[in-house]
């Protein structure tokens, strides 16, 4: 293919899209039946006219520097033990664009083997599996890792008439999912995940021990409505032959009584919590050491037997040296933590979710921060 074929490919492929954009623009709602599914479809065509021409500018440089990562990458087995420790990243350009993600493994000489994403439940289409993106990411080489959050209050009432009131859902909403009233929803995701095919994590309604978070939380509903909803997804998902999925278990370590949410190892592949530094932001906060967030609760993750993921890491830059802080978390991580098998940095510039400024976890732009990072590294990252 000629540059200027590729130049005419790609305009055509992003003209459709836009096409598709504003046909779900004006139908709204209404296009979450038959019309939906077809702008998915047509979506689904988009994205893999776009994956052959970035595979054709791109060439198989990336893929070749995951050689090392291939038995991992078709593997469930191998990822539920993996011998190295895997890194990734989220970045908030996602799911629009890669490139942010492609920016840091730049920055830092390394290629992630992991890339993170974040997805909520509803009727949307950005809501329904990530299809695009999740082929997107394995054509790249990687393995997605998918942050699967349970808002039931979103879905369509008008879709869903049997569903109680939006603003009741949310209080024993976990009990309601246990109960299979949201399988209609659970089931297209199970059936899309299977028909996927490869290897790919999920984090389900992650931190549900916080009480100030997110609605699927303890001052919703209890513990045993937890456990009893996340042995009813991943059931269903086993159904529908989604083997290929491997389910993580997300706590929040800084609040106390994680554990009595343990849903079973039998259910269970990893286990994860957020390393985050919100440094001096909020009254709340304060500069918080690795040991202090992460590594005094490490023994308690590690005794259950799972590889540990630490599924969002970063620091902020507000009372203390981020490049430090970042150098003695990773300088040495695989010997300090050896239960730990998986490293996902937060690179959100724009996060909105916990204070209302606007708070930047990125650090591409942070030459101190990236030769820190990329230091601290070197030594066990395979792939560099």
């Amino acid at each position: 293919m000629t540059p200027f074929q590729r130049v005419l490919s790609t305009a055509a492929a992003l003209l459709v899209g836009a096409g598709m954009i504003l046909l779900l623009t004006l139908t709204g709602s209404e296009a979450q039946g038959p019309i939906g599914r077809l702008l998915v479809g047509v979506g689904d065509v988009v994205s893999e006219v776009e994956s052959r021409i970035a595979r054709t500018v791109r060439g198989p440089g990336r893929r070749e520097r995951l050689r090392w990562f291939e038995a991992h990458r078709t593997s469930v087995t191998t990822l539920r033990a993996p011998a190295e420790v895997l890194l990734g990243a989220y970045d908030n350009g996602m799911p629009a664009t890669l490139d942010g993600v492609l920016a840091v493994e730049k920055t830092l000489g390394v290629t992630l083997p992991l890339i993170h994403l974040y997805s909520a439940w509803g009727d949307k289409p950005e809501q329904q599996f990530p299809r695009r993106l999740v082929q997107a990411i394995a054509e790249l080489g990687s393995v997605p890792v998918v942050t699967w959050e349970p808002w039931l209050s979103v879905f369509d009432g008008r879709l869903h008439p049997a569903l109680p009131a939006a603003a009741e859902r949310d209080r024993q909403g976990l009990a309601a999912i246990a109960r299979g009233n949201y399988d209609f929803y659970i089931d297209r995701w199970a059936a899309d995940a299977a028909a996927f095919g490869r290897p790919l994590f999920v984090r389900f309604a992650h931190e549900m021990n916080d009480a100030y978070r997110y609605p699927w939380g303890p001052h919703h509903n209890g513990a045993e409505e937890y456990r009893k909803a996340w042995r009813h997804v991943v059931e269903r998902f086993r159904r529908a032959g989604a083997d290929n999925v491997l389910w993580v278990w997300s706590p929040h370590v800084g609040f106390d009584g994680w554990h009595v949410y343990y849903p079973g190892d039998d259910v269970v592949d990893w286990v994860a919590t957020a390393a985050l530094n919100y440094a001096n932001v909020a009254y709340w906060s304060k500069w918080w050491t690795f040991g202090e967030i992460f590594g005094e609760k490490y023994p308690r993750l590690a005794n259950y037997g799972k590889p540990v993921m630490i599924a969002e890491l970063g620091t902020l830059a507000v009372g203390g040296d981020p490049a430090q802080w970042y150098g003695d978390v990773l300088s040495d991580l695989p010997n300090s933590y050896p239960r730990v098998k998986a490293v996902m940095f937060f690179h959100n510039a724009a996060d909105r979710t916990v204070t209302h400024q606007v708070l930047d976890w990125a650090f591409v732009r942070e030459p101190a921060l990236v030769r820190a990072i990329a230091d601290a590294i070197a030594p066990w990252a395979p792939g560099r």
